[in-house]
């Protein structure tokens, strides 16, 4: 696909053969405070300027003339501003398209003197904005600045960034602000979500801020969303209706790559947080071209990798995020069309790792049904490549280190139609799936003792319902390392799946005796003894997922769940109110909640709480009857609305059917509160009936019986 904009190559070649001195004079020649620093300014001050990433700034004049030559030849050659995408490509926001006009007069300065105009004049000011999309609604700082030593390669460093809310937010825009004495060193930053805790426990056993590492598997971006920070770039909101969701209890994990320079340097940056109060129209999905099972041969200046995708459904792409590491030479992504057209999405012809970045379309690039996306990477592990890590070269495998290789590109597709998103997102997992597989596979050729490859590959295997090959690598994975707890963990999962309750439990112990502080083991064991009866065991160990991870919000509803079935509903609901610091739209959360405080009396509340988790999930049963009989039976008049409480009855009788006793009970006080007294009756006593032969409901059936009596005098069932 190609836009209308000229090649600047070729204009600027023959714009510089062309200019000769006498012309410049022959024209009014331009100043620095005139015509320089505003350009400058626009398009270079965010990198050249003290503490800068970029080696000189050019901040001021005298800076500006000591580099105006240097100047001249790299607008002329259309190597600054850097922008990797080749032309024709796009258009992608953000770019930094320097006019004719700018570098017309950046040449003729140069090359005329690099006079500095009315020196009483105040040019522009070439500092950036601090935040370009206005101050944002919350900051979030790092609360120590992390020293980034002397060195010869990247390093790649996660921060834990803790967030206050109480309540979600929905987030339109991100940035990223160093310090100024960091910015020299920041060459990537990535906003990543991080739900569970493990970045904290992490980064506690850390004597300096942050952790190390490049992929973590315990953070993530937002479902659908790319971001992505560079020093220079101009942040951009996402457009409207596709803002992303932010939960009270989430932290940000910032991974910074960092760049060493001669002397240490100081880093510490925040997050700056722009809400919108529009809950989002769209989804949009992340849609993954790669590769996982590649191996460069030492030498190989030329290697191809490539892999593809057709869409099940039309999309609307949005933004692509291409990544390599050092050995990258060439990313091309290209669509083809049902009928055959092809048109390119992205072309970099010359890979650099120091300037990768994402790139979001100016407009929405619309594929249909039945497009085949194609990403074609090449790269160079030759001895001629000057990034390449090894001398000599030696053979490259996937990995997540930086003297291994990945080749990947991550898109932001918005499907056309808001109910193709679910089977996008199946479709996807799929092939997710099949690259995980076909890459474990790979590394367990050259280990085949690789006790974590096994693992995660049976991990993969019973994603897809494979269940006998998981078995064999989870089995194979115990054998290498007997001391592996997560293998023991999974095969507990397995034999959950095939209701061997026995078994599982058996492996679950193993876990957590190999790896006490196994929360999420601890919790899982608790729930499979609970399922057999052994409460005061299982509340056991929901304390102690809780006490290794105290935000563990599926032990804290389990206990929750422990205690009510005490007759605890103190100790339950505190539980429960626990559970939603850290899972406020779990919608089960609520409903057992509102159930607790049904049971003492605190109706309101309960309304509160019962209408939270139908909004979260309009057919989650017990919630809707739940409701349904406060709307009907509450004795305070200001909570009943039978019109309410007999859709919402009929609504749970369409999902789970009418032979439940509760169901039919609140259906039958529903009908009386709206007058329908037979309806009332003749339901009410078919819930008498099934109650006398339901396990756990023959206690009701008196209670049951009481109310028919009432129906039948024409009166509405009230609770006392």
């Amino acid at each position: 696909m190609k836009s209308n904009r000229f090649d600047r190559h070729s204009v600027l070649v023959l714009f510089t053969i062309l200019l000769s001195p006498l012309d410049v004079y022959a024209q009014n020649v331009p100043t620095y405070t005139e015509h320089i620093a505003p350009i400058l300014s626009t398009h270079c001050v965010n990198c050249h300027r003290p503490d800068g990433i970029a080696p000189f700034g050019l901040d001021t004049f005298s800076a500006a003339q000591a580099n105006a030559e240097r100047i001249a030849e790299v607008v002329t050659s259309a190597s600054m501003p850097p922008w990797k995408p080749a032309p024709y490509y796009g258009p992608f926001e953000g770019e930094p398209e320097i006019t004719v006009a700018e570098t017309d007069n950046l040449v003729a300065w140069a090359t005329n003197g690099t006079p500095q105009g009315d020196t009483t004049a105040t040019p522009t000011d070439p500092t950036p904005s601090s935040w370009p999309l206005g101050e944002p609604d919350l900051i979030i700082s790092m609360e120590e600045a992390y020293p980034v030593n002397p060195g010869d390669s990247l390093e790649h460093r996660n921060f834990v960034l803790p967030v206050d809310l109480t309540e979600r937010q929905w987030v339109r825009a991100v940035d990223i602000l160093p310090n100024r004495a960091g910015n020299a060193a920041i060459r990537r930053g990535r906003v990543m979500l991080d739900g569970s805790g493990t970045g904290r426990t992490v980064e506690a056993e850390e004597t300096l801020p942050g952790y190390p590492g490049l992929i973590i598997d315990h953070a993530a971006f937002p479902q659908g969303h790319i971001l992505v920070w560079s020093p220079g770039q101009t942040p951009t909101a996402e457009q409207p209706g596709l803002a992303w969701s932010l939960e009270p209890g989430t932290d940000l994990i910032l991974q910074l790559t960092l760049q060493p320079r001669p002397e240490t340097v100081p880093v510490q940056a925040s997050i700056g947080l722009y809400f919108t109060d529009e809950a989002p129209a769209l989804r949009p999905v992340g849609l993954g071209l790669n590769s996982k099972a590649f191996e460069i041969p030492a030498g190989n200046s030329d290697f191809v990798i490539q892999d593809r995708y057709r869409l099940p459904v039309g999309v609307d792409v949005l933004e692509l995020f291409p990544y390599m590491h050092y050995l990258g030479k060439t990313v091309e992504v290209t669509a083809t069309l049902p009928d055959g057209t092809e048109v390119g999405l992205l072309q970099i012809e010359d890979w650099d790792f120091n300037w990768q970045d994402s790139y979001r379309y100016a407009a929405p690039v619309h594929l249909p049904a039945g497009t085949s996306i194609e990403a074609l990477f090449t790269f160079d592990n030759s001895s001629t490549n000057p990034r390449n890590p090894s001398s000599p070269p030696v053979v490259v495998r996937h990995g997540e280190t930086m003297m291994d290789e990945m080749a990947e590109v991550l898109m932001q597709v918005l499907p056309v139609l808001p109910g193709d998103t679910e089977a996008l997102i199946r479709n996807l997992a799929l092939k997710e799936a099949r690259n995980d597989i076909i890459g474990l596979q790979a590394q367990l050729r050259n280990d085949s003792n690789n006790a974590v490859a096994h693992n995660d590959l049976g991990v993969r295997y019973l994603d897809i319902g494979q269940l006998q090959l998981a078995r064999d690598h989870f089995g194979q994975a115990i054998t290498i390392d007997p001391g592996y707890a997560e293998p023991h963990f999974n095969l507990g999962s397995l034999l959950i799946t095939e209701n061997n309750t026995e078994g599982a439990i058996e492996e679950l112990r193993r876990a957590v005796e190999i790896a006490p502080d196994y929360a999420e083991a601890h919790n899982n064991l608790g729930g499979l003894l609970a399922s057999v009866g052994l409460i005061d065991d299982a509340v056991i160990y929901y304390r102690l997922a809780i006490q290794f991870n105290p935000r563990h919000s599926e032990a804290l509803y389990n206990l929750g769940n422990a205690m009510l079935s005490r007759g605890n509903r103190v100790a339950a609901m505190q539980h429960y109110r626990n559970a939603l610091r850290y899972a406020p739209n779990d919608a089960e959360v609520h409903s057992n909640l509102a159930r607790a405080l049904t049971d003492e009396n605190e109706i309101a509340d309960a309304v509160m709480h019962y209408q939270s988790a139908i909004e979260i999930n309009p057919e989650l049963a017990p919630a809707l009857i739940g409701l349904a009989w406060i709307r009907a039976t509450a004795s305070n008049p200001s909570l009943r609305r039978s019109t309410e409480a007999l859709m919402l009855a009929e609504q749970t009788v369409r999902l789970v059917g009418a032979e439940h006793p509760e169901v039919l009970d609140t259906l039958a006080a529903a009908y009386a509160a709206e007058g329908r007294f037979d309806d009332a009756v003749t339901t009410a006593q078919k819930a008498a009936a099934a109650a006398r032969v339901t396990p756990g409901y023959e206690s009701t059936a008196t209670a049951i019986d009481e109310r028919v009596n009432m129906y039948i005098l024409f009166k509405p069932y009230r609770t006392p």
